[in-house]
């Protein structure tokens, strides 16, 4: 059973009725997300035939749009009045292959790109929310302004929340300028604990960086300024830095593309691991993994993903994050099979927080209860 709604009022009386008749919801928009999305229910909620109109105020830095807006099609509407989602939300195309999905999924979804510790998390950047919560209630929470103090934080707390507590229709966003210049460096690193320590020591440098990761024995650090800025900011970093390759421009950007979404990183075949961490305890995570696994870092170290051959299925990488990490870091398999679950269960004050909310906004548990748990940073 299929239920697609054209109009705001039309998804709250569907859920109002499934709520009524206990039957559950699969929630979703394009499907670009299998991994984390809402897995098996009663009936599907396809969000697709929600439309509505974009209000793009570039003076004000603000996007108000609907949740079912594809992704691309945002970024290249920004693109056009040199503005951009600072969060770089990553295209699940290359992981799922499915196509780039929906904004409503990647706030959805909560997943940030390289610019997170420097421009902050998919959450700091929505500044107001519309949706249905499963009680089949119409809410809008924030609004079209920079600072919204007032009132609970409805708007971070359901980003994230992949469709489990409320079904997102409108978005506001805040949106910030595209670096007119951008040049990468690529710096000579063997090991995940030298380029942890290459990346460290480039963020002492003052100005211009917004990207720090590392894969195939380097580091690649992303440098962004005006065109007159860019070189002089090159320079002292190359002054502090290992000696390396500088590429520039588009060949950047596309770079950077490529390591937001795992394009070209990630094998067909391979199982993908996602582990965010303190970037200091990457290096031991490293140490543990078999020969077999290929590891990528991304947000300056404390973002590690873990490629796995189908033949180490059976790999416990919830195990080995709390070895590496404890309770700082955490992991979650975003495609692939096998024996060991794909997010590990919440510890138990978490989890009865977790009800409480949920309870709140979706009593009869009726929104994707087989979804992803929430929170992702």
């Amino acid at each position: 059973m299929a239920c697609r709604p054209a109009t705001t009022e039309q998804l709250a009386e569907v859920i109002r009725d499934a709520a009524a008749h206990g039957r559950s919801l699969a929630v979703s928009g394009s499907g670009s997300r299998p991994g984390i999305g809402p897995g098996p229910a009663e009936a599907d909620l396809d969000l697709t035939g929600l439309g509505g109109s974009i209000d793009h105020d570039p003076a004000e830095l603000l996007l108000t749009l609907p949740a079912s807006a594809p992704l691309d099609h945002v970024e290249r509407l920004l693109a056009q009045s040199g503005q951009c989602l600072a969060f770089e939300p990553p295209s699940p195309d290359a992981i799922w292959g499915l196509g780039h999905g929906t904004i409503g999924g990647a706030i959805a979804s909560g997943l940030s790109g390289p610019r997170r510790p420097f421009a902050g998390a998919c959450r700091d950047h929505v500044l107001g929310l519309s949706g249905v919560t499963g009680r089949g209630e119409i809410l809008t929470a924030g609004g079209k302004v920079l600072k919204n103090v007032t009132g609970f934080d409805l708007p971070r707390l359901l980003t994230g929340s992949r469709g489990t507590l409320a079904v997102l229709t409108q978005i506001t966003l805040k949106v910030l300028p595209l670096a007119p210049a951008q040049a990468t460096l690529l710096l000579p690193a063997d090991t995940p604990a030298k380029a942890v320590r290459i990346m460290a020591d480039a963020l002492m440098i003052d100005g211009g960086i917004t990207g720090a990761a590392w894969s195939e024995g380097a580091v690649q650090l992303r440098i962004e300024a005006s065109a007159a800025v860019l070189p002089a900011l090159v320079d002292a970093a190359r002054a502090r830095l290992p000696a390396g390759q500088l590429i520039e421009g588009d060949a950047s950007r596309a770079l950077w593309a490529a390591i937001a979404s795992l394009h070209g990183h990630a094998r067909a075949d391979e199982i993908i691991w996602r582990c965010p961490l303190p970037a200091s305890r990457a290096p031991a995570l490293a140490a543990l993994l078999p020969p077999a696994a290929r590891l990528r870092l991304d947000w300056a170290g404390a973002l590690a993903w873990v490629l796995l051959p189908a033949s180490a299925a059976d790999l416990d990488v919830h195990a080995l994050v709390a070895q590496a990490a404890g309770r700082e870091g955490h992991a979650e398999r975003l495609r692939g099979d096998g024996p060991i679950p794909a997010r590990a269960p919440l510890e138990p004050g978490v989890a009865a927080l977790s009800a409480r909310v949920k309870a709140l906004f979706d009593p009869a548990g009726i929104l994707s209860p087989a979804a992803a748990p929430g929170g992702a940073a």
